[in-house]
């Protein structure tokens, strides 16, 4: 951030930070009617910071506008607020919009805008939100003080008293105030240079300053140093790779119009920056990134059970002042415009991943051991099991990796590693991602990362909408690699040759979603499964290593999200993936010589949402806190585990027991093992 840091600063940066009150102005607290409020602060309040509640884990979140966790995050936002760990959340923007809050019935109605008062409502709702899930009283009271994480500029803080490990942080830029129309001065103008400055638009009663506004460095840093004080052991960001709508743009200087709000993208920018600094620091803890899907989950099938939702609808209700409750303020007390009409818009049903993941991160080497893959701070590392335990977190070269890698155990005994990494830059032609790959070369060592480009070629705005690569190990020993292409089709390509575009059936609609699977028949032949708008779609090839085709039409119902294919008993194709609205893992199979699909087998609802992990009759998914459900063939779901990142594996180890990893919201590994083969799964032990 360039120069020494004042005495005030450093205090902060060692958790003894002191308030920095603006002259003549207090900070507003969030008070019930029926309490007296209580009064503003006159001089430096001292920050005590979250130390205690962050020695094993901790969760940062960044967003853009005030409800954005609430309908994007959650209940990953939930589980997180009831670990009792550090849970703090920085809002970009105010959010402002046109400044009436109004109900969404009333929003033809004439009515005033006040820009600071409708800010002022929002983070009133999203407190009063917080402070539900947290505690359970809506009402519960905030402290709000006036912070600075870099030396100049001033955020608005506030602490759940009642929780003071669960926190606010405000910046309070001005928002782009449209979808997707190019503004300079936005979020977008910021990072990619078209304005030197993005104001901020004080809340009524905030005691920021007015005027006042960041540079792009200026915002970068203090991100940074946000990053620098928590410590997150977990960051959430909004979607940093939104699809493009099918539909050619109103305003041609909109170019591509996304399906998601432009500040979503770019606050997700913002903090990437901000690890890749925190990540090459002295700081950081090991830690994992999950990004968000928007509002493109409004057109994909609901992916939440009844009580997730119901959840979430509290939060929102909450949010959205639907109880008409008085906190104390004339501004408003949360934002009408959601009112109690959380479910209108059709984003509150589902809580989608950008990275689908994968199960297949964990493998055996060939000499028994088995191995877990993982990342950890932007780059690769893996365990590595011995007669003693596990023992890693071993580092594997490169940094810039993304999401979550699949691990590929090649027909030579060796494992080759899949992932993307992105370049990230302000200019959109050179802003972009790739598909990378690397292979084992000893017991425990690996090769350098080998780029195999992007489905849709060097086109770089192209490249940032792909789908997260899986991956298949052939006879000859190559391995051909799947992903979603920019126009919502497949691309395939073995590591040594081209991307190959796939016809898309029919049966797909307008194109299938993130979260393919991929399987090799017993006579070498490849198969591609992926999550179509009607249907699951199905590409197979008729030689070891030939052509994909659309195969016939699955006639399967429509997936909630992403299909795992693996072969089954006698050789038959299976697949397995999330009812829509249930949560419920459907497994259907399609027997040799037939090209029939049926559902043979439903489970009991586990709850959760996402991948399903499988393997020799035992399944494995994210359930309905945010661990792991496993389950053995002939037995009921086992509820347990450390709070999850990303998603769960299965491996059977050289005795033939079935062996479960998670990688935990703290950045250990963590794993269960059966006693004997076919007995329900063990406690769950952290590695290391």
């Amino acid at each position: 951030m360039g120069g020494p840091i004042s005495r005030r600063r450093a205090l902060w940066l060692t958790g003894g930070a002191l308030a920095l009150p603006a002259a003549g102005c207090g900070a507003w607290l969030g008070v019930r009617e029926d309490r007296r409020p209580d009064p503003e602060p006159d001089g430096p309040t001292r920050v005590t910071g979250i130390a205690n509640h962050s020695i094993t884990q901790s969760f940062v979140h960044v967003i853009a506008h005030p409800d954005d966790n609430l309908y994007f995050m959650n209940p990953d936002l939930d589980h997180a607020l009831a670990s009792g760990a550090a849970c703090v959340t920085v809002c970009l923007t105010d959010g402002e919009s046109d400044g009436r809050n109004v109900l969404h019935s009333e929003l033809g109605r004439v009515a005033r805008a006040d820009r600071p008062a409708y800010t002022r409502a929002r983070i009133n709702g999203l407190t009063a939100a917080l402070a539900l899930l947290t505690t359970g009283d809506e009402n519960s009271p905030w402290d709000t003080s006036l912070v600075s994480y870099l030396d100049g500029r001033l955020v608005e803080q506030h602490t759940l008293r009642a929780a003071p490990q669960v926190q606010l942080i405000l910046l309070a830029l001005v928002e782009a105030r449209s979808v997707s129309l190019p503004r300079a001065e936005s979020l977008r103008g910021l990072w990619l240079g078209e304005t030197d400055s993005l104001d901020t638009l004080p809340p009524v009663r905030s005691g920021l300053p007015p005027g006042a506004g960041y540079s792009r460095e200026q915002l970068i840093a203090t991100l940074h140093a946000v990053l620098d004080h928590f410590r997150p052991t977990v960051v959430r960001t909004l979607d940093p790779n939104p699809d493009h709508s099918p539909k050619p743009p109103k305003d041609p200087r909109s170019g591509h119009v996304y399906l998601d709000h432009q500040d979503h993208t770019y606050s997700a920018y913002f903090a990437q920056a901000a690890l890749a600094r925190h990540w090459a620091g002295d700081r950081a803890r090991n830690g994992t990134v999950e990004h968000y899907l928007g509002y493109v989950n409004a057109a994909l099938p609901h992916n939440l059970d009844q009580a997730a939702v119901g959840r979430k609808v509290l939060a929102l209700n909450s949010y959205g002042w639907a109880d008409n409750r008085r906190c104390g303020d004339p501004a408003g007390c949360g934002d009408r415009k959601v009112g109690a009409g959380a479910l209108r818009n059709g984003w509150a049903q589902s809580t989608r991943y950008r990275a689908p993941g994968s199960g297949a991160w964990l493998q055996p080497l060939s000499d028994g051991r088995l191995a877990a893959f993982g990342l950890l701070n932007g780059s690769a590392v893996h365990w590595v099991q011995s007669e003693h335990g596990w023992a890693g977190p071993r580092p594997i070269a490169g940094s810039g990796l993304e999401g979550q890698l699949q691990a590929v155990r090649q027909a030579d005994g060796r494992i080759r590693l899949l992932g993307v990494r992105t370049v990230l830059r302000y200019a959109a032609a050179e802003h972009c991602r790739e598909v990378v790959t690397c292979v084992q070369t000893g017991p425990d060592a690996f090769g350098p990362w080998e780029s195999l480009g992007a489905p849709d070629g060097p086109d770089p705005v192209r490249s940032m909408e792909f789908g997260y690569p899986i991956g298949a190990a052939l006879p000859d020993g190559t391995v051909q690699v799947a992903a979603r292409t920019w126009g919502g089709s497949v691309a395939v390509r073995t590591t040594d040759g081209p991307w190959t575009a796939l016809a898309l059936p029919p049966a797909a609609g307008g194109g299938v979603q993130d979260g393919l699977g991929a399987v090799v028949d017993g006579l070498g032949n490849t198969h591609v499964f992926a999550p179509g708008a009607r249907t699951v779609v199905h590409w197979a090839s008729d030689v070891p290593g030939g052509p994909l085709r659309p195969a016939p039409p699955t006639g399967l119902p429509v997936p909630a999200g992403p299909v795992t294919a693996e072969l089954g008993e006698e050789g038959a194709l299976r697949v397995r993936f999330r009812e829509p609205k249930s949560a419920r893992v459907l497994t259907a199979e399609r027997t040799p010589g037939s090209e029939a699909w049926r559902v043979v087998s439903e489970s009991a609802p586990p709850g959760g949402f996402g991948r399903i992990a499988a393997t020799a009759g035992a399944l494995a998914v994210r359930d309905d806190r945010g661990r792991t459900a496993l389950r053995a063939a002939g037995h009921d779901w086992q509820h347990d585990g450390p709070l999850l990142s990303h998603t769960p594996a299965l491996a059977a180890d050289s005795d033939g027991r079935l062996v479960a990893a998670a990688l935990g919201c703290d950045g250990h590994l963590y794993t269960a093992r059966q006693p004997v083969p076919g007995a329900p799964f063990g406690s769950w032990n952290q590695a290391g």
